[in-house]
């Protein structure tokens, strides 16, 4: 039997049982005995020392992006025959200097993710599109047609050589990712940009809320977090919407239980007794969504009304505390102390005042705010989702103030949003593989691309407001139906928009990961065509025209890789694409040829060069104080001339074969050692030698520059010191009115890496998709545990069961993020479970998104509708395409 049907039998197998609650269990997960059998979807991490078969194993790039870069975790699959089997992780010593890279649940499944039924198997048109009748109302709702790679091809073509012909590169809607990384490298982005562009949704923030202009307005600095071994000098852990056992799941959740072992007590403020919260915190503190600014006010009132403050270290190292330490031309009377004493505006910021916002007791304020200063060292940490609130900067300005006021940048004194300085976006990484293996520095740019401060538009070096497109992530679906974007006070005023042609790849979702996706569905629904690239039937390939199928990681491999400070991979090539899939590469050079462009020009490598590039750029840190970095990898002239590629040889720490044998490389720590890294050391040492990066060359908790910046889009105003306000008069905290009176949340799921793995029936199985609310909230209501409930906002309406827990603070509900729209055509009403078809679509601060604190009704449902549980509902795929 040839390897091609072996394959094929296995797939079509597999594709037939995928949705029984039995495959792909998680019941191997546990510690069980050893099997001599090896099955589909088995996620065990069994070792077999002796397998039955031909079988080899190899190392699988473990994708998914749990909570922005952290945890990428090692995979060892087994695979027979070109078929994958078996799923084991990191199985070296553990420890906290070296800990393990090991998968979780997520990582597990990811055999049952590949040989999913929702893999798009071939290119394939909607029965009802034509160039010259789109038909555009019946995506999503149309039947497929499957048909060859070069009529797919001759369509696209078509249609963009027409829409930049007619209506320029203004008129694309690049609903995927920019040319970013090796694991979000998308060459077909390429191609738009060498073909004169196109408009990404990539304005703002979404996964990083307001954090990024706060941190670095007010520090000078941006990314900072200490390493593990660091933050275990810390005796107190204050930590806002902590979640890192569902969110990263990996190792920081180990390590900060590590830290807490070590002496160190954990606080978690959040609105649910999370996994995170119940497993390894000291004390919960039940907290309204979207109202820690208050909080923080509450506890910094006590402080100062008791004189607890590091009075010291506000008046060497901080600006705009008090009167007497203003950065120069401020007004005086805008000092954080004043505001908190309610000197000028009557209102003093007491604990009971915080109390009427956010719920904590007074009490619990005052007790918690004296424990912060009476520790001689504490790790102040907020997750990234604190600020996803309207005009969410100034919870980050209370956050760092509240942090000042104790005192950071010396062992065991931290501040951070980041928490672990593993993160993918630290400034210093320990190790990373290669950037030059995207072809970085050679890939055509965006013309279209402004120039930014952080992540917004620098106003001062635009000089033509015609010359850019950047729509925020936020508000992009009613600003395409609106025809425009944007302010009225941006230079030039709103800029029109005016899109014909929208493709979707890049590994985004975007219509099931943007706010007020029914908006979005009407924008997929108006252009003029509509065409995807991707592994997996999610919703937004759904809603296309014209469908490309797209190898896998699993299938095209063969790199080193890095997306955490400390870790390097090897991905292998687990196996052959799937079907008639192909890698985007081959897709963008098929496309330039027909699109008169020459295809180097938007595929820069060959595949042998990028894997020789992402061994020869890797490197190593040797020293954090000096910044100090050798080559990581030993590279022979063997090595090269297996790859047929020209180079040249080097010495390194760990030669290709040992890397690829052990699939990854991790940083040697030992406590004290020279890649320690503590946040603002040497500032904080000599702060007239190393002055912080800010306008004053201090900590600014008035930060004129964070302000100004900020209100200049338009989307909020903010001060220049943390302040209480009503962020959006429709949304949050005191804004709930009869008709939506509960404050809606989103927390990551255990079931999902943002969107991906929602075609995983063993995760489905294990984490359904519910609507969290408090044993308060649903007794008046008259809702039980499992009762169908109808969740209602503005925006849309999701039909899901309750989920009645009494550890969910009343007021508040929650939907986890990422579950895959499945709308009901006839009544509206979103199936699948979908946060943003609830989510206000409103950009604010520095145009981050702000939906936590959506406005929402939840009642029980007592309509025509029925729901499946979750592991017995058909994954879907396109209608019309016959095995």
């Amino acid at each position: 039997m040839s390897n091609e049907l072996t394959r094929r039998s296995f797939v079509k197998w597999g594709t037939a049982t995928a949705g029984a609650a039995t495959l792909a269990g998680l019941t191997a997960c546990a510690n069980s005995p050893a099997s001599s059998e090896i099955s589909l979807g088995d996620t065990g991490i069994e070792s077999y020392p002796g397998e039955k078969g031909d079988g080899q194993w190899l190392t699988g790039a473990c994708m998914n992006n749990c909570s922005c870069e952290h945890s990428r975790c090692l995979l060892r699959v087994y695979v027979e025959d070109g078929v994958p089997l078996r799923i084991r992780t990191d199985e070296e010593e553990d420890s906290i200097e070296v800990p393990q890279r090991r998968a979780c649940p997520r990582g597990r499944a990811q055999i049952s993710n590949m040989m999913s039924p929702a893999r798009i198997k071939y290119p394939m048109k909607r029965k009802g599109w034509s160039p010259d009748n789109p038909n555009g109302e019946m995506r999503g709702r149309d039947e497929w047609e499957r048909i060859s790679w070069d009529e797919a091809l001759d369509i696209i073509a078509s249609e963009m050589q027409k829409a930049y012909d007619n209506w320029g590169p203004k008129s694309i809607l690049a609903a995927a990712y920019s040319d970013i990384g090796e694991e979000y490298f998308d060459p077909i982005v390429c191609l738009l940009n060498a073909k004169g562009g196109a408009v990404h949704h990539d304005l703002g923030t979404v996964s990083l809320g307001a954090w990024p202009c706060v941190e670095l307005f007010m520090t000078g600095s941006i990314f900072e977090a200490p390493d593990a071994l660091s933050l275990a000098e810390s005796q107190l852990h204050f930590h806002f919407g902590n979640n890192w056992a569902a969110n990263k799941a990996g190792n920081t959740p180990l390590q900060l239980s590590y830290a807490q072992s070590e002496g160190g007590r954990l606080v978690i403020v959040d609105p649910w007794l999370n996994q995170t919260a119940a497993a390894i915190a000291d004390e919960w503190v039940p907290i309204l969504p979207g109202t820690d600014t208050a909080f923080c006010l509450g506890m910094m009132y006590h402080q100062v009304e008791n004189n607890l403050q590091n009075q010291e270290f506000l008046d060497t190292y901080c600006v705009g505390f008090d009167a007497e330490h203003m950065p120069e031309g401020a007004d005086p009377k805008e000092n954080f102390k004043d505001y908190l004493l309610g000197t000028y505006d009557g209102e003093p910021k007491t604990p009971e005042w915080a109390e009427a916002i956010c719920g904590v007791p007074a009490a619990t304020t005052r007790r918690l705010a004296e424990e912060i200063a009476k520790t001689e060292k504490v790790d102040f940490f907020a997750g990234q989702s604190t600020t996803k609130i309207p005009a969410g900067e100034m919870f980050g300005q209370a956050f760092y103030t509240l942090a000042f006021m104790h005192g950071v940048g010396t062992p065991g004194n931290y501040v951070g949003w980041l928490g672990m300085h593993e993160h993918g976006y630290s400034t210093t990484p320990y190790c990373f593989a290669g950037d030059a293996s995207n072809g970085a520095g050679k890939n055509p740019v965006n013309p279209l691309a402004p120039p930014v401060i952080v992540l917004v538009p620098n106003w001062g070096e635009i000089t033509d407001k015609d010359s850019w497109e950047k729509v925020d992530y936020t508000e992009c679906w009613q600003s395409i139906l609106d025809g425009a974007y944007g302010r009225d006070s941006w230079p030039g005023g709103k800029k029109p928009i005016d899109i014909h042609v929208i493709y979707t790849g890049g590994y985004q979702n975007s219509l099931n990961s943007l706010p007020n996706a029914n908006a979005g569905i009407k924008v997929f629904r108006k252009v003029d065509f509509v065409w995807g690239v991707g592994p997996f039937f999610d919703a937004s390939r759904q809603y296309c025209d014209v469908v490309l199928p797209a190898a896998t990681w699993w299938e095209k491999g063969n790199i080193a890789w890095s997306v955490n400070a400390e870790t390097v991979y090897w991905a292998d090539r687990i196996m052959e694409p799937l079907y008639k899939a192909r890698p985007e590469t081959e897709i963008a050079e098929e496309l330039a040829s027909r699109l008169g462009l020459d295809p180097k020009t938007v595929n820069t490598m060959t595949d042998a060069e990028r894997t020789y590039h992402s061994f020869a750029g890797a490197i190593k840190m040797t020293d954090q104080a000096t910044a100090a970095y050798e080559p990581l990898f030993t590279i022979t002239q063997e090595d090269i001339d297996a790859l047929g590629v020209e180079g040249k040889p080097q010495e390194g720490s760990i030669t290709i074969a040992e890397f690829k044998e052990k699939g990854c490389y991790k940083t040697q720590r030992s406590k004290g050692d020279a890649l320690t890294y503590r946040p603002f050391a040497a500032f904080i040492a000599d702060p007239e030698g190393n002055p912080a990066a800010t306008a004053s060359g201090k900590f600014e908790i008035h930060s004129a520059t964070l302000s100004a910046v900020v209100s200049s889009l338009g989307y909020s105003v903010i001060p220049p010191i943390a302040k209480w306000q009503i962020g959006d008069p429709d949304q949050g905290a005191g804004t709930q009115t009869e008709e939506y009176p509960l404050l809606l949340w989103t927390p990551h799921s255990l079931r999902r890496s943002h969107t991906v793995n929602d075609n995983v029936v063993s995760l489905r199985e294990a984490f359904p998709q519910e609507c969290f609310m408090s044993t308060v909230d649903a007794e008046a209501r008259g809702i039980k545990n499992g009762d169908l409930v109808l969740m209602t906002s503005p925006h849309g309406k999701v039909l899901r069961p309750a989920k009645v827990l009494p550890t969910i603070v009343p007021g508040a509900v929650a939907l986890q993020d990422g579950a895959w729209i499945r709308i009901d055509e006839e009544t509206g009403i979103d199936l699948g479970g979908d946060p943003n078809i609830l989510q206000a679509p409103k950009a604010s601060g520095q145009a981050s998104q702000s939906w936590t604190g959506t406005l929402v009704q939840v009642e029980k449902y007592d309509g025509p509708l029925t729901l499946e549980p979750d592991k017995n509902t058909p994954i879907v795929t396109p209608v019309g395409i016959e095995e």
